[in-house]
Protein backbone atom coordinates (compact mmCIF):
# COMPACT_ATOMS: atom_id res chain seq x y z
CA UNK A 1 0.00 0.00 0.00
CA UNK A 2 1.45 3.36 -1.04
CA UNK A 3 1.42 6.50 1.08
CA UNK A 4 -1.54 7.96 -0.77
CA UNK A 5 -3.71 4.90 -0.17
CA UNK A 6 -2.73 4.84 3.49
CA UNK A 7 -3.69 8.48 3.89
CA UNK A 8 -7.01 7.82 2.19
CA UNK A 9 -7.69 4.91 4.54
CA UNK A 10 -6.90 7.04 7.56
CA UNK A 11 -9.22 9.74 6.32
CA UNK A 12 -12.00 7.16 5.93
CA UNK A 13 -11.57 6.11 9.56
CA UNK A 14 -12.05 9.69 10.70
CA UNK A 15 -15.38 9.77 8.85
CA UNK A 16 -16.80 6.90 10.91
CA UNK A 17 -19.71 7.85 13.18
CA UNK A 18 -18.72 8.48 16.77
CA UNK A 19 -20.87 5.55 17.89
CA UNK A 20 -18.85 3.15 15.72
CA UNK A 21 -15.54 4.48 17.01
CA UNK A 22 -16.81 4.30 20.59
CA UNK A 23 -17.88 0.69 20.09
CA UNK A 24 -14.46 -0.26 18.68
CA UNK A 25 -12.68 1.45 21.57
CA UNK A 26 -14.92 -0.30 24.10
CA UNK A 27 -13.52 -3.64 22.89
CA UNK A 28 -10.02 -2.67 24.03
CA UNK A 29 -8.76 -1.87 27.55
CA UNK A 30 -8.98 1.25 29.74
CA UNK A 31 -5.36 2.04 28.93
CA UNK A 32 -5.90 1.69 25.20
CA UNK A 33 -8.97 3.90 25.43
CA UNK A 34 -6.94 6.66 27.05
CA UNK A 35 -4.17 6.36 24.44
CA UNK A 36 -6.67 6.51 21.58
CA UNK A 37 -7.65 10.01 22.67
CA UNK A 38 -4.42 11.26 21.11
CA UNK A 39 -5.29 9.98 17.62
CA UNK A 40 -7.67 12.76 16.65
CA UNK A 41 -10.42 15.00 18.02
CA UNK A 42 -13.00 12.48 16.78
CA UNK A 43 -11.27 9.64 18.62
CA UNK A 44 -10.97 11.79 21.72
CA UNK A 45 -14.69 12.48 21.75
CA UNK A 46 -15.47 8.78 21.33
CA UNK A 47 -12.89 7.61 23.89
CA UNK A 48 -14.17 10.08 26.48
CA UNK A 49 -17.83 9.24 25.95
CA UNK A 50 -19.93 7.70 28.70
CA UNK A 51 -20.90 4.94 26.28
CA UNK A 52 -17.36 3.56 26.47
CA UNK A 53 -16.76 3.87 30.19
CA UNK A 54 -20.23 3.13 31.52
CA UNK A 55 -21.03 0.18 29.27
CA UNK A 56 -17.62 -1.45 29.09
CA UNK A 57 -15.05 -0.43 31.69
CA UNK A 58 -17.02 0.43 34.82
CA UNK A 59 -18.53 -2.59 36.63
CA UNK A 60 -22.18 -3.06 35.75
CA UNK A 61 -23.17 -2.73 39.41
CA UNK A 62 -20.97 0.25 40.29
CA UNK A 63 -24.01 2.46 40.96
CA UNK A 64 -25.35 -0.04 43.51
CA UNK A 65 -21.99 -0.21 45.26
CA UNK A 66 -21.57 3.56 45.32
CA UNK A 67 -25.04 3.92 46.82
CA UNK A 68 -23.43 2.54 49.99
CA UNK A 69 -20.71 5.25 50.02
CA UNK A 70 -20.31 7.27 53.21
CA UNK A 71 -20.11 10.46 51.15
CA UNK A 72 -21.55 11.18 47.69
CA UNK A 73 -19.18 10.56 44.78
CA UNK A 74 -19.63 13.33 42.21
CA UNK A 75 -17.92 13.25 38.82
CA UNK A 76 -18.64 15.07 35.58
CA UNK A 77 -18.38 11.97 33.40
CA UNK A 78 -17.92 8.20 33.62
CA UNK A 79 -14.27 8.37 32.56
CA UNK A 80 -13.58 10.71 35.48
CA UNK A 81 -15.43 8.32 37.79
CA UNK A 82 -13.28 5.43 36.60
CA UNK A 83 -10.10 7.40 37.25
CA UNK A 84 -11.38 8.53 40.66
CA UNK A 85 -12.05 4.95 41.77
CA UNK A 86 -8.61 3.84 40.58
CA UNK A 87 -6.77 6.65 42.39
CA UNK A 88 -8.82 7.02 45.56
CA UNK A 89 -11.02 4.18 46.85
CA UNK A 90 -14.39 5.15 48.32
CA UNK A 91 -15.37 4.34 51.92
CA UNK A 92 -18.53 2.25 52.28
CA UNK A 93 -20.85 1.15 55.07
CA UNK A 94 -19.61 3.46 57.80
CA UNK A 95 -15.92 3.13 56.87
CA UNK A 96 -15.97 -0.65 57.36
CA UNK A 97 -14.70 -1.25 53.83
CA UNK A 98 -13.44 0.62 50.78
CA UNK A 99 -14.17 0.13 47.09
CA UNK A 100 -11.93 0.90 44.15
CA UNK A 101 -10.93 -0.33 40.71
CA UNK A 102 -7.77 -1.86 39.29
CA UNK A 103 -6.68 0.51 36.52
CA UNK A 104 -5.41 -2.07 34.03
CA UNK A 105 -8.56 -4.19 33.86
CA UNK A 106 -11.26 -2.26 35.71
CA UNK A 107 -11.73 -5.18 38.12
CA UNK A 108 -13.22 -4.34 41.51
CA UNK A 109 -11.03 -4.09 44.60
CA UNK A 110 -12.19 -4.07 48.22
CA UNK A 111 -10.48 -3.56 51.54
CA UNK A 112 -12.06 -4.75 54.77
CA UNK A 113 -11.09 -2.22 57.42
CA UNK A 114 -9.98 -3.18 60.92
CA UNK A 115 -13.50 -2.44 62.13
CA UNK A 116 -14.92 -5.05 59.74
CA UNK A 117 -12.51 -7.77 60.88
CA UNK A 118 -12.82 -10.19 63.75
CA UNK A 119 -9.64 -9.65 65.82
CA UNK A 120 -9.41 -11.95 68.81
CA UNK A 121 -7.80 -10.29 71.83
CA UNK A 122 -7.16 -7.08 69.89
CA UNK A 123 -8.02 -3.78 71.52
CA UNK A 124 -10.80 -1.64 70.10
CA UNK A 125 -9.37 0.68 67.43
CA UNK A 126 -9.16 4.34 68.38
CA UNK A 127 -9.67 5.27 64.75
CA UNK A 128 -11.77 3.44 62.19
CA UNK A 129 -8.79 2.89 59.92
CA UNK A 130 -6.50 0.78 62.13
CA UNK A 131 -6.33 -1.51 65.16
CA UNK A 132 -3.25 -2.30 67.24
CA UNK A 133 -2.72 -5.51 69.16
CA UNK A 134 -1.47 -4.91 72.69
CA UNK A 135 -0.08 -7.81 74.74
CA UNK A 136 -1.81 -10.85 73.29
CA UNK A 137 -0.74 -14.49 73.21
CA UNK A 138 -3.57 -15.67 70.96
CA UNK A 139 -3.50 -13.93 67.58
CA UNK A 140 -6.46 -14.44 65.27
CA UNK A 141 -7.61 -12.05 62.53
CA UNK A 142 -10.37 -12.97 60.09
CA UNK A 143 -12.72 -11.37 57.61
CA UNK A 144 -15.09 -12.42 54.84
CA UNK A 145 -16.51 -10.94 51.64
CA UNK A 146 -19.30 -12.01 49.32
CA UNK A 147 -18.09 -13.36 45.97
CA UNK A 148 -20.95 -11.57 44.23
CA UNK A 149 -19.22 -8.23 44.94
CA UNK A 150 -16.15 -9.22 42.92
CA UNK A 151 -15.47 -9.15 39.18
CA UNK A 152 -16.21 -12.44 37.39
CA UNK A 153 -13.47 -14.21 35.48
CA UNK A 154 -10.78 -12.69 37.73
CA UNK A 155 -8.09 -14.25 39.91
CA UNK A 156 -7.88 -12.41 43.21
CA UNK A 157 -5.44 -12.39 46.10
CA UNK A 158 -6.01 -11.33 49.70
CA UNK A 159 -3.40 -9.21 51.49
CA UNK A 160 -2.97 -8.24 55.12
CA UNK A 161 -2.08 -4.53 55.18
CA UNK A 162 -0.19 -3.75 58.36
CA UNK A 163 2.65 -1.99 60.16
CA UNK A 164 4.90 -3.02 63.06
CA UNK A 165 5.22 -0.65 66.03
CA UNK A 166 8.67 0.30 67.32
CA UNK A 167 7.99 -1.37 70.69
CA UNK A 168 6.78 -4.64 69.16
CA UNK A 169 7.79 -8.08 70.36
CA UNK A 170 6.73 -11.67 69.81
CA UNK A 171 6.14 -11.08 66.09
CA UNK A 172 9.61 -12.18 65.01
CA UNK A 173 9.83 -14.95 62.45
CA UNK A 174 13.17 -16.32 63.59
CA UNK A 175 14.40 -19.89 63.78
CA UNK A 176 12.65 -21.73 66.56
CA UNK A 177 9.54 -19.53 66.49
CA UNK A 178 6.35 -20.80 64.92
CA UNK A 179 5.21 -18.42 62.15
CA UNK A 180 1.57 -17.38 61.82
CA UNK A 181 -0.61 -19.40 59.46
CA UNK A 182 -2.89 -17.85 56.85
CA UNK A 183 -5.97 -19.75 55.71
CA UNK A 184 -8.10 -18.72 52.75
CA UNK A 185 -11.41 -20.54 52.31
CA UNK A 186 -13.88 -20.11 49.44
CA UNK A 187 -17.39 -21.46 49.86
CA UNK A 188 -19.53 -21.40 46.71
CA UNK A 189 -23.17 -22.28 47.37
CA UNK A 190 -25.14 -24.45 44.97
CA UNK A 191 -27.71 -21.74 44.22
CA UNK A 192 -31.47 -21.88 44.11
CA UNK A 193 -31.49 -23.66 40.75
CA UNK A 194 -29.95 -26.78 42.35
CA UNK A 195 -31.63 -27.17 45.73
CA UNK A 196 -30.32 -30.69 46.23
CA UNK A 197 -26.68 -29.84 45.52
CA UNK A 198 -24.16 -29.08 48.23
CA UNK A 199 -21.83 -26.14 48.58
CA UNK A 200 -18.33 -26.44 47.16
CA UNK A 201 -15.52 -25.52 49.56
CA UNK A 202 -11.84 -25.02 48.78
CA UNK A 203 -9.19 -24.02 51.29
CA UNK A 204 -5.47 -23.21 51.22
CA UNK A 205 -2.98 -22.60 54.04
CA UNK A 206 0.42 -20.90 54.09
CA UNK A 207 2.99 -19.88 56.67
CA UNK A 208 3.34 -16.11 56.97
CA UNK A 209 6.28 -13.91 57.90
CA UNK A 210 5.51 -10.42 59.18
CA UNK A 211 9.01 -8.96 59.38
CA UNK A 212 11.45 -9.98 56.64
CA UNK A 213 11.00 -7.46 53.85
CA UNK A 214 14.58 -6.54 52.98
CA UNK A 215 14.62 -8.09 49.53
CA UNK A 216 14.93 -11.40 47.75
CA UNK A 217 18.23 -12.43 49.39
CA UNK A 218 16.77 -12.30 52.90
CA UNK A 219 13.61 -14.01 51.71
CA UNK A 220 15.64 -16.86 50.15
CA UNK A 221 17.58 -17.38 53.39
CA UNK A 222 14.35 -17.33 55.31
CA UNK A 223 12.95 -20.18 53.23
CA UNK A 224 15.91 -22.54 53.57
CA UNK A 225 16.34 -25.28 56.14
CA UNK A 226 18.01 -23.81 59.23
CA UNK A 227 19.66 -25.24 62.32
CA UNK A 228 20.32 -23.47 65.58
CA UNK A 229 21.56 -24.08 69.11
CA UNK A 230 19.39 -23.55 72.17
CA UNK A 231 20.43 -23.72 75.79
CA UNK A 232 18.31 -26.28 77.62
CA UNK A 233 16.85 -24.53 80.62
CA UNK A 234 17.94 -25.92 83.98
CA UNK A 235 20.51 -28.29 82.53
CA UNK A 236 23.19 -25.99 81.14
CA UNK A 237 23.38 -28.07 77.97
CA UNK A 238 22.85 -27.06 74.38
CA UNK A 239 20.39 -28.65 71.99
CA UNK A 240 20.60 -28.65 68.20
CA UNK A 241 17.21 -27.79 66.75
CA UNK A 242 16.12 -27.63 63.13
CA UNK A 243 13.50 -25.67 61.24
CA UNK A 244 12.63 -27.40 58.00
CA UNK A 245 12.62 -25.48 54.74
CA UNK A 246 9.32 -23.89 53.75
CA UNK A 247 9.67 -22.63 50.16
CA UNK A 248 6.06 -21.45 50.16
CA UNK A 249 6.28 -19.14 53.17
CA UNK A 250 4.85 -15.72 52.31
CA UNK A 251 7.04 -12.72 53.10
CA UNK A 252 5.88 -9.07 53.23
CA UNK A 253 6.82 -6.12 51.09
CA UNK A 254 6.57 -2.35 51.39
CA UNK A 255 3.69 -0.59 49.67
CA UNK A 256 3.77 2.79 48.02
CA UNK A 257 1.54 4.25 50.73
CA UNK A 258 4.03 3.46 53.52
CA UNK A 259 2.26 0.36 54.86
CA UNK A 260 3.46 -3.22 54.47
CA UNK A 261 1.48 -6.09 52.99
CA UNK A 262 1.76 -9.86 52.88
CA UNK A 263 -0.25 -12.15 50.63
CA UNK A 264 -2.56 -14.49 52.54
CA UNK A 265 -3.79 -16.54 49.58
CA UNK A 266 -5.43 -16.41 46.17
CA UNK A 267 -8.66 -17.59 44.57
CA UNK A 268 -10.60 -17.31 41.32
CA UNK A 269 -14.08 -15.89 40.74
CA UNK A 270 -15.58 -17.98 37.96
CA UNK A 271 -18.60 -15.97 36.88
CA UNK A 272 -21.67 -13.92 37.73
CA UNK A 273 -23.40 -17.02 39.07
CA UNK A 274 -20.91 -17.43 41.93
CA UNK A 275 -22.95 -17.17 45.11
CA UNK A 276 -20.78 -17.62 48.15
CA UNK A 277 -18.12 -16.06 50.33
CA UNK A 278 -14.37 -15.91 50.66
CA UNK A 279 -13.08 -16.03 54.23
CA UNK A 280 -9.51 -15.10 55.14
CA UNK A 281 -7.89 -15.88 58.48
CA UNK A 282 -4.45 -15.20 59.98
CA UNK A 283 -3.66 -16.88 63.27
CA UNK A 284 -0.85 -17.88 65.59
CA UNK A 285 -2.22 -19.76 68.57
CA UNK A 286 0.23 -22.62 69.14
CA UNK A 287 3.32 -20.95 70.61
CA UNK A 288 1.37 -18.99 73.25
CA UNK A 289 4.16 -16.45 73.31
CA UNK A 290 3.10 -12.89 74.08
CA UNK A 291 2.87 -10.53 71.15
CA UNK A 292 2.61 -6.79 70.82
CA UNK A 293 2.73 -4.04 68.20
CA UNK A 294 0.94 -5.43 65.14
CA UNK A 295 -0.98 -2.50 63.61
CA UNK A 296 -3.68 -3.67 61.20
CA UNK A 297 -5.17 -1.40 58.57
CA UNK A 298 -7.24 -4.13 56.98
CA UNK A 299 -7.40 -7.01 54.51
CA UNK A 300 -7.31 -5.98 50.85
CA UNK A 301 -8.80 -8.19 48.14
CA UNK A 302 -7.65 -7.19 44.67
CA UNK A 303 -6.67 -8.82 41.36
CA UNK A 304 -3.57 -10.98 41.65
CA UNK A 305 -0.18 -9.48 40.75
CA UNK A 306 -1.14 -5.80 40.90
CA UNK A 307 0.53 -3.10 43.01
Amino acid sequence: MDAGAAATGAAEIYRLPEECVAYAISLTTPGDACHSSAVSPAFRAAADSDAVWDDRFLPHDHADVLARADEPVECECKKELFSRLCDSPVLLDGATMSFGLERRSGAKCFMLSARALSIVWGDDPTFPEVAELVDVCWLEISGKLSLSLLSPGTTYAAYLVFAIADDSYGLECNVGMLPPKATLTVVVSAGSSKPTATAATTSTEHAICLQHMQGEEETAMHRRKQQYMRLRKGYGRKMMLTREADPDIRCPRRRGDGWAEVELGEFAVAGDSDDGVVEVKLEEVDSRRWKRGLIVQGIEIRPKDTC
